[in-house]
């Protein structure tokens, strides 16, 4: 991990090693609110980037999408370096918002199974963290169709919630599954119009399911909302410590969307009586205080029969093992009184970690789920 990258473009001049091309990438995130770290951690970058292996290691560790948040913030001398170095980076990891088509296919027993999700993603600027789908968001609708198909997990005929719903995927497969309404959240308002634009996507779309003769409700039938959700006003005393230090998309990327803020929380949130007989996430629980965040909303919203699913990269935090994070999450959910198993989660398959959102973690992934005690 630590081996110098060779081959720039004008030579064979040597560039930044790949743990320092890693390094750079975290401190983005890290260190954001400090302007010299990040400043020399984008200069690493651009180092980087003058040859094919350094635009893969930045690739290969989400650095494409750190730098496209990179251009949202109020510093010039960032942003400029920021676009230079995805000018160098330019690839399938650096596409732009448009419609994009994921089919998903049934594993073992349940192969024929095949299903097509038709949705929108967006940009970094609009939509933070959730701008495009994420591999944890694939490995859950692959296998929601297991689980749904063997009668573990009961899909058809749920009321369904989809916390930090990003595009949507999980949430519109459900649907193909026989869901008879499936609600959208996140709190961002790019992210909403997001998700307004791939509900209307739907209504467009026949339905495309393969399924055991047709059995299942086709997605027509199911009832779509898009709805705000702050996790942190599920815990008073988490929001009132956490609301004016964590910035609008966790990583300040969305900060400009501020203003409209208001008016959506007014006008599209999400009554607090009501609840849920299933409840999915992916990929929900990347930095603090969203252990405790994730686990008081889900006790407010999970219903007294109902059961909730969520697929986690095991993802280290500065100080903290992944497997020690998932943990902890377990731990808020049973100070809840909530019973909890975690399990193993199918990984990716090499080829699919293309870089950006698609980037694997050393611990695989788990399925979380979530019960009344």
């Amino acid at each position: 991990r630590a081996r110098r990258i060779r081959g720039a473009r004008d030579g064979m001049e040597l560039v930044p090693e790949v743990s320092e091309v890693e390094g750079a990438v975290d401190a983005l995130f890290w260190d954001r609110a400090d302007r010299p770290k990040r400043l020399a951690a984008l200069r690493t970058l651009l180092a980087a980037a003058a040859c094919e292996p350094g635009v893969e290691a930045i690739r290969s560790h989400g650095g494409v999408d750190r730098l496209r948040k990179a251009l949202a913030w109020d510093d010039e001398d960032c942003v400029d370096i920021a676009a230079k170095t995805l000018a160098m980076c330019s690839g399938s990891t650096a596409r732009g918002p448009g419609v994009r088509l994921f089919e998903f296919t049934g594993t073992g027993a349940h192969a024929h199974v095949k299903h097509a999700v038709r949705l929108r993603e967006t940009d970094y600027v609009e939509g933070g963290l959730g701008w495009r789908v994420w591999a944890s968001g694939v490995v859950m609708c692959r296998e929601m169709i297991r689980l749904s198909h063997e009668g573990s997990l009961v899909v058809n005929g749920a009321d369904v919630l989809e916390l930090g719903a990003g595009c949507g995927v999980a949430g519109f497969l459900c649907a193909k599954l026989g869901a008879k309404r499936v609600t959208f959240t996140d709190y961002l308002p790019g992210l909403l119009a997001n998700l307004d634009a791939s509900v209307a996507l739907q209504a467009e779309d026949k339905d495309t399911n393969e399924d055991e003769g047709g059995a299942l409700p086709a997605s027509s039938k199911c009832a779509f909302r898009v709805r705000h959700l702050e996790w942190l006003a599920s815990d008073p005393g988490l929001f009132a410590e956490w609301a004016s230090k964590r910035p609008m998309g966790g990583d300040g990327s969305c900060s400009a969307n501020a203003s409209m803020n208001d008016t959506m929380v007014q006008t599209r949130f999400l009554p607090n009586e009501e609840t849920f007989g299933l409840i999915i996430g992916s990929d929900v629980c990347y930095e603090d205080p969203l252990p405790r965040a994730l686990a008081a909303t889900v006790s407010q919203r999970l219903a007294p029969n109902g059961t909730a699913w969520l697929v986690l990269p095991v993802r280290a935090w500065p100080g903290e093992t992944g497997s020690q994070v998932i943990g902890r999450l377990v731990t808020e959910f049973e100070k809840r009184n909530l019973r909890v198993s975690v399990e193993k989660a199918p990984d990716l398959a090499d080829e699919e970690y293309e870089g950006g959102t698609f980037v694997r973690h050393e611990e695989g992934m788990v399925s979380v789920f979530v019960t009344r005690a």
